[in-house]
């Protein structure tokens, strides 16, 4: 007595069908998995890549603020200019003071970059040596040490 022996052609073709059909499944599944993981990993590149950006204009414009090139002074968020119309900068100075309250010659910059479009801050400070004399190219006529 065959119970569950199944000998016709119909049989075959339905275990065909189903087996097509897991087959499909399991792939529209590992695309799906292949697919988020992609676009996971393309966006840590982007933030990696805008950060990256980031960290560089503020180091930039410290170096500008140390060279004179930018004056010393704190300013509000202001966008900067093209090719980087999508970021803006803000500087916030503060003079720093000895224990008894007098003025030390030294300032804290901190340079403050945004992105307009992406939640992407990077913030730079250091202190620098305030200078009350003119900027130019001529060698100190007594070197500092």
């Amino acid at each position: 007595m065959k119970l569950f022996r199944n000998t016709s052609p119909d049989g075959q073709r339905g275990a065909a069908l189903l087996e097509v059909l897991l087959a499909l499944a399991l792939f529209v599944a590992a695309a799906a998995v292949m697919t988020v993981a992609l676009n996971a990993s393309m966006a840590s590149l982007d933030r990696q890549r805008l950060g990256a950006h980031a960290t560089d204009l503020a180091s930039s414009i410290l170096a500008e603020v140390q060279l004179g090139i930018r004056p010393l002074a704190s300013a509000a968020r202001l966008p900067l200019e093209p090719p980087f119309q999508d970021w803006t900068l803000e500087l916030a100075v503060t003079p720093t003071e000895s224990g008894a309250g007098e003025p030390t010659g030294l300032a804290r910059v901190e340079v403050i970059v945004r992105h307009q479009f992406e939640p992407v801050v990077q913030r730079l400070a250091q202190v620098v040596k305030l200078s009350r004399s003119i900027v130019t190219n001529a060698p100190p006529a007594t070197p500092e040490i």
